[in-house]
């Protein structure tokens, strides 16, 4: 696999990371216990995104599933609050936009 985009080692970091868990996925190892490992390893919620996002074929609708999957994961927590005030937020701006426009 080979995430472009990113800096070389990061984008290598996540290829060889993506490749050692599409092989436990192989093995029978179900999504939500990747999830948990990832998130046991550390692995932050972007990185985690794009390697799920990959591991699901990274076609059409793998991104939403990809994040929706992480940030469902319960020791993910703290990262789904900051995406949800994060949305807030920008709502709130948007709609002071479209107020002053």
């Amino acid at each position: 696999m080979a995430v472009s985009g990113l800096d070389p080692e990061r984008g290598a970091r996540i290829s060889a990371l993506t490749d050692e868990l599409r092989q436990l996925m192989t093995s029978g190892t179900e999504m939500s216990a990747i999830q948990s490992l990832l998130s046991a390893r550390n692995v932050g919620g972007m990185d985690s995104i794009i390697v799920t996002r990959e591991l699901l074929g990274a076609g059409t609708g793998d991104l939403a599933l990809a994040k929706t999957l992480v940030l469902a994961t319960p020791s993910r927590h703290a990262e789904r609050q900051q995406h949800q005030r994060l949305v807030d937020d920008l709502l709130v701006a948007l709609d002071e936009i479209d107020f002053h426009a």
